[in-house]
């Protein structure tokens, strides 16, 4: 499916209409205004359309962003159709994003994610080389699409060097921490089959932490956790909060997503000190 898959530049009235209507299909609620999106098109913002056959299946809003004395590329928004997902769609417009940022002068490109969503991890830190550290808890507060009500819009800040061509380095840096990588916590079953993080409550977040890597936790299928256990999944929050705060306070940063299983991914946090980023 995916070699038929044609991601284009959107520029016109008539196909951020249409963007904006797939935007409401996804999430439910209210879209990004027409002339929001047109007034950020023509002030250095990039729109992108996914099509499958003439049909719309996915988008990429985009705008510039600026901070402390930099300018990037801020990816605010990637919806693709429920029936597309997890085929490498929004990949595919993330490098198609990627060629046109750097043939217009960008050098970085950053969004915001669910820390607990581990597809979202896997493509932004094992398949595009991002990385993470900085937790900013309800960041959006509260939201009432399907994918956010009922829990605390907490996020991950990522960064993406779009004119990197290290990644021999990078690829072979990242294997030797993980095989050096020590749990920060461990995981189990709960009685029900989902996915539970330090069920004795053994994290301390005063303890020092020295080694090169740690590994960290999320579920496979958070969603599923929040329909069939909303307390877990409140758990997952707060508990993966505390932990990533003080990992970063301490000077790391998450580098890579390991490949998840039926319940389990692991992010790999490391020593800033450890690459040139």
């Amino acid at each position: 499916m995916l070699e038929s898959v044609i991601v284009k530049e959107l520029t016109t009235i008539e196909q951020i209409e249409e963007a904006r209507n797939l935007e409401h299909d996804i999430w439910a609620v209210g879209s990004i205004p027409m002339h929001q999106t047109l007034a950020t098109i023509r002030n250095g913002g990039i729109v992108l359309g996914a099509y499958l056959n003439d049909e719309l299946i996915g988008f990429n809003f985009s705008c510039p962003g600026f901070m402390e004395e930099k300018v990037y590329l801020y990816s605010h928004m990637i919806g693709i159709k429920r029936n597309y997902r997890e085929q490498g769609v929004g990949e595919l417009m993330k490098i198609y994003l990627k060629d046109l940022a750097i043939a217009r002068g960008y050098r970085n490109c950053r969004w915001t994610f669910d820390p607990l969503e581990g597809r979202s991890g896997y493509l932004n830190f094992t398949k595009l080389r991002g990385y993470s550290d900085t937790y900013i808890p309800n960041c959006y507060g509260e939201m009432e699409d399907p994918f956010n009500r009922l829990l605390p819009t907490d996020r991950l800040f990522v960064e993406w060097q779009l004119v990197d061509n290290d990644y021999l380095r990078w690829d072979t840096k990242v294997e030797e921490l993980l095989e050096e990588a020590v749990p920060v916590v461990e995981w189990s079953l709960s009685t029900d089959g989902l996915p539970m993080l330090d069920k004795e409550q053994q994290f301390m977040q005063q303890e020092a932490f020295i080694k090169d890597s740690y590994t960290l936790p999320i579920p496979t299928h958070f969603q599923k956790i929040k329909v069939e256990s909303p307390a877990l999944a409140e758990d997952w929050r707060y508990k993966t909060r505390h932990i990533l705060q003080a990992m970063f306070d301490q000077g790391y940063k998450i580098i890579h997503l390991s490949k998840y299983n039926e319940h389990i991914g692991h992010y790999l946090l490391v020593k800033r000190s450890l690459f040139a980023l």
